[in-house]
């Protein structure tokens, strides 16, 4: 179970569980607005870059989006990017959390643009995950000062026959995904409470899925969201010391448990948390662990209200200092 953590997918049947390598840190060359930089520009499906365009070819696009300035050249590096999946929890359908190199996707010329691509065309790693929408190759978008985020996607990835209650759950795993992108990025403005607004084929207010008129902003809903969240330690070094562990839990999930293994899956420490009530419903922890120099796995377990084992993993990399 441990080595999984370093060289294979997580394979848990029984379990609902929410699989992340780790929170991430992503390295961009100048893709936060610069001065003057038009607010709430889009880069229309049908010029972003193709799939097949490698990355340096991604990053000579024009107009390209990330920081919604013409000409930007703005380009996606080796990095991970959140990527949410539709499972079920508790009975009912969830979104679930996966970070992903953005270089396994469509080329695009922003980790926003990027992570939406993955969402329609990537395999969840974990077998119990699966997506609402189907693949396509070019993804549009932009931010703008304000923290609207504007996704435009071919028709073809509003896969079609989906209920209401589908409909809005892809919705909203299209607006976990860009919008904790952004905000992982450093995209987003400080204390912005993001919305996404999204376009078919460069146009608004389109109808899909069969059902549902695009005619307000999305923004993301909480309650969706997995029951236990690891959120610390991110992904990257970290110099030996303390490292930090942290996360939040949906009310009703008890028993919250850590652990941080080695590369051989031997328990280095763990132990059990302490929760806080916050006040958006849910409770967060969090502890201190001393590590030495080396690769480690980090898992948080707890129980939810039927009993069942609830899940997150990641993993941290520490560095002498």
């Amino acid at each position: 179970m441990a080595t999984d953590l370093f060289r294979s997918p997580a394979r848990r049947a029984r379990r609902r569980a929410v699989a992340l390598s780790a929170a991430c840190a992503v390295v961009l060359a100048g893709c936060a607005p610069g001065p003057g930089a038009a607010p709430h520009g889009v880069v229309p499906a049908s010029s972003a870059a193709p799939a097949s365009a490698p990355a340096s070819a991604a990053a000579a696009a024009p107009g390209a989006a990330g920081s919604g300035a013409a000409g930007s050249s703005s380009a996606v590096a080796t990095t991970k990017v959140p990527v949410y999946w539709a499972g079920a929890a508790d009975g009912e359908q969830r979104l679930f959390r996966e970070f992903r190199d953005a270089t396994e996707g469509p080329a695009a010329v922003d980790p926003i643009a990027a992570a939406a691509a993955l969402l329609t065309t990537a395999a969840p790693r974990d077998p119990g995950y699966r997506t609402l929408w189907s693949p396509v190759d070019q993804v549009g978008s932009s931010t703008s000062p304000d923290g609207t985020i504007t996704v435009d996607l071919p028709a073809e990835a509003f896969r079609a026959g989906l209920d209401e209650q589908d409909a809005h759950l892809a919705l909203q795993q299209l607006a976990h995904t860009v919008t904790a992108t952004a905000s992982s990025t450093g995209l987003l403005p400080q204390n912005a409470e993001p919305e996404v607004v999204v376009l078919v084929d460069g146009r608004a207010r389109e109808e899909v899925f069969g059902s549902v008129r695009l005619d307000q902003p999305l923004r993301p809903d909480g309650n969706l969201e997995a029951p236990l969240w690891l959120l610390d330690p991110r992904e990257g070094p970290h110099p030996e010391g303390a490292v930090e562990i942290s996360g939040r839990a949906l009310e009703g999930v008890d028993d919250v448990r850590w652990a941080v293994l080695d590369e051989d899956g031997a328990t280095v420490a763990g132990g059990a948390v302490s929760t806080t009530a916050r006040d958006d419903g849910t409770v967060g922890f969090r502890t201190e662990v001393e590590l030495t120099p080396g690769r480690y796995g980090v898992t948080v377990t707890g129980r939810d209200a039927e009993g069942g084992t609830v899940r997150d993993d990641g993993a941290v990399e520490v560095v002498a200092r």
